[in-house]
């Protein structure tokens, strides 16, 4: 078998639709595959931001829309799961009627209409009192969300932008069942129900999490797995030991350099790897009603201080700290490009080190 390690954002693509660019899937098998940690805090994908979470339960959920599984290394393209269409704005770009589709239902048996769709989208944008979501933030331009009939999801924000669509597409945006919902907001929390490419089949608490095939699901010939079984494992050497032993298959958080580099040379030609940018830093906020940092002069030149482009070579050699930048995502339309310095790309966030796919 080959062995890979890949980013967490490979797993939204690999598991929900089970497809790489380069390579022709073929259906069958269990994908068993390493999550560093040693259980998510909770079920929630809206309550949490951890990768524990995303990683041990994207492969059940159906979201709203999603980034093009088939060409992810472009930021700017959204593709429906169940809506059938991205709308176009109305209302100078402050209206999106989505349709839903007819053939989703919740592993239940319970056809997904627009309703669950609303009261999933509105417990992320307005919680109910003792509900966390994670994300509001993201969210400030929605006004409301609401359902017209059971086939029309309708955002009406407060005002136009152009970050509504990106923010949408939040891997983390479960679509719950509004019945569940309706009797127990905190269900989801340690409870599994859901519409998407996997069946929930089992939970063991810090050891193990799995899943399998879901017969009815409306995309047809899909997933390609058989299944899949997501270990947890907050220690690297035990990651690594089972990547090294094909206990495991794939990685989606990374290893740092050192690691990539051991398992490369025991492996050879068994694991590939893939490589990509993350968006991460370590801020360093001054309090600038205190002196001296009051001054803005002052707190410039600490940011000047800072080679962060020296300091990025030497990070990269022991961590995912890589690419340097400011506010836009490295390769995305508003990132900064090369610089009149000549010190090359300037670009935002920092490094992945490495990813591996399968």
């Amino acid at each position: 078998m080959r062995r890979t390690f890949a980013a967490g954002a490979v797993i939204l693509m690999l598991l929900n639709f089970s497809a790489l660019a380069e390579d022709a899937p073929t259906r069958g098998g269990i994908l068993t595959y390493m999550i560093p940690a040693d259980a998510p805090p909770s079920f929630d994908g809206h309550r949490e931001a951890t990768f524990a979470t995303i990683h041990a339960m994207a492969p059940f959920y159906s979201v709203l829309i999603l980034a093009n599984p088939d060409n992810p290394s472009d930021t700017t393209q959204f593709v429906c799961d169940v809506c059938s269409a991205i709308p176009e704005p109305t209302d100078g770009g402050r209206t999106y009627a989505f349709p839903i589709r007819t053939d989703v239902k919740f592993h239940d048996g319970s056809p997904l209409t627009a309703y669950d769709v609303v009261a999933s989208w509105s417990r992320i944008v307005d919680p109910p009192d003792g509900v966390i979501s994670a994300r509001q933030g993201y969210y400030s331009m929605i006004d409301k969300v609401e359902a017209p009939d059971p086939r029309t999801v309708v955002f009406h924000l407060k005002f136009a932008t152009a970050a509504f669509i990106p923010a949408l597409a939040d891997p983390y945006a479960f679509i719950y069942e509004k019945a569940i919902l309706d009797k127990d907001q905190h269900w989801y929390e340690k409870n599994v129900m859901c519409s998407g490419p996997f069946l929930f089949k089992e939970y063991v608490t810090g050891q193990s999490i799995s899943g399998v095939r879901n017969p009815d699901y409306y995309r047809p010939g899909l997933p390609h797995l058989d299944g899949f079984i997501g270990i947890f494992a907050d220690k690297q050497a035990v990651r690594v030991a089972a990547i090294k032993g094909d206990r495991a298959a794939i990685e989606f958080r990374g290893f740092p350099p050192s690691t990539r580099d051991e398992l490369v040379a025991a492996l050879g030609g068994q694991i590939t790897v893939q490589e990509s940018d993350w968006n991460c830093g370590n801020p360093i906020t001054p309090n600038h009603k205190r002196k001296p940092f009051d001054d803005v002069r002052v707190r410039r030149a600490l940011t000047l201080a800072i080679d962060r482009w020296h300091g990025a070579a030497a990070m990269a050699k022991i961590s995912v700290m890589k690419t340097v930048g400011g506010v836009g995502f490295p390769g995305s339309p508003l990132a900064i490009g090369p610089t009149s310095s000549g010190r090359g790309p300037r670009r935002n966030g920092c490094s992945k080190k490495p990813g591996r796919k399968v």
